[in-house]
């Protein structure tokens, strides 16, 4: 599946054929990067099966669970320098792809405000020291030196682009597919979806041979994390998840327990292996988040 909007959706067949697909129940089940069984009717078709996923990146809060795409490779988290962006929603993806095994990398744009960038740059510096992939770009000067290094990452992979909303998302996508905005345009008019502002996550192929996929999606302010354990929040936060086995007891939060390891890191922050405090503190904030909905 390469694009939906509500009840309706694009399955691309082997031949590279994109087809209108609309699911055999009342919802659609599929979402885009799924392998569906589907059969033709007339000038349609009908999606009868989504097949096994390896993964599925969404996010959820309270009242409903937004999913982004399957069987993905990689997650590019695109941020600005200016305006800030927060700290905590690129935590909270870079959260929810490690639940799911999805490699994560972060993309800083707007290389060309000097300060700006600089300033951002730093506060990323807990990020780079536990192996997380940064790049840095400006997509408003558009260096191609800037490029090659992410169309290497890129190659041979499917890949999400996410985003807050502004951050160039869409700029990114079209200089890495050109034409990409008319495609989208097309499969918008094809499921009567109105003018193209990525209210919808899109598949695109950025080789002719289809081996390099870019997948679009919704720009957000929010990113919830319903669906994960406040237990298993540290499993999946790099620079904390070493420290969870010199932890005293089996069933330790980190937030007051004596003996504990990631607290004790914490409090070595200038180490090497220390704990940044702000990144601690992202971490109590979403334990107790996700602790008073789960409870």
């Amino acid at each position: 599946m390469v694009a939906g909007h509500g009840r309706h959706c694009v399955v691309e067949t082997l031949e590279g054929l994109r087809v209108i697909c609309h699911p055999r129940g009342k919802k659609s089940q599929a979402v885009v990067g799924d392998r569906v069984l589907w059969q033709a009717s007339r000038d349609e078709g009908t999606v009868e099966k989504v097949e096994t996923r390896r993964n599925l990146f969404y996010r959820q809060d309270e009242i409903r669970t937004k999913s982004f795409a399957a069987n993905l490779d990689q997650v590019l988290i695109l941020i600005a320098a200016e305006p800030e962006f927060s700290e905590s929603q690129l935590s909270r993806a870079l959260i929810a792809a490690e639940a799911e095994h999805i490699t994560p990398v972060i993309m800083l744009n707007k290389s060309d405000l000097a300060r700006p960038f600089n300033l951002a740059w730093e506060r990323l510096a807990p990020y780079r020291a536990v192996g997380y992939t940064m790049l840095p770009i400006s997509l408003k000067t558009g260096l191609d030196e800037q490029m090659k290094p992410l169309q290497e990452l890129l190659e041979g992979k499917t890949t999400l682009v996410l985003g807050p909303s502004g951050s160039g998302k869409s700029t990114l996508i079209n200089r890495l597919v050109p034409g990409a905005l008319a495609e989208t345009n097309e499969i918008s008019q094809a499921l009567n979806s109105g003018k193209h502002t990525t209210t919808s996550t899109t598949w695109y192929w950025v080789d002719r041979e289809r081996q390099t996929a870019l997948i679009d999606s919704p720009g957000f302010q929010e990113f919830g994390l319903r669906h994960i354990d406040p237990m298993q929040l540290a499993a999946y936060m790099p620079d904390l998840k070493p420290h969870v086995a010199r932890c005293k007891f089996y069933n330790c939060t980190h937030l007051h327990e004596p003996g504990c390891g990631v607290i004790s890191a914490v409090n070595t922050a200038g180490s090497q292996d220390g704990i940044s405090p702000r990144r601690y503190k992202i971490y109590s904030d979403l334990f107790a988040e996700l602790s008073q909905t789960r409870y």
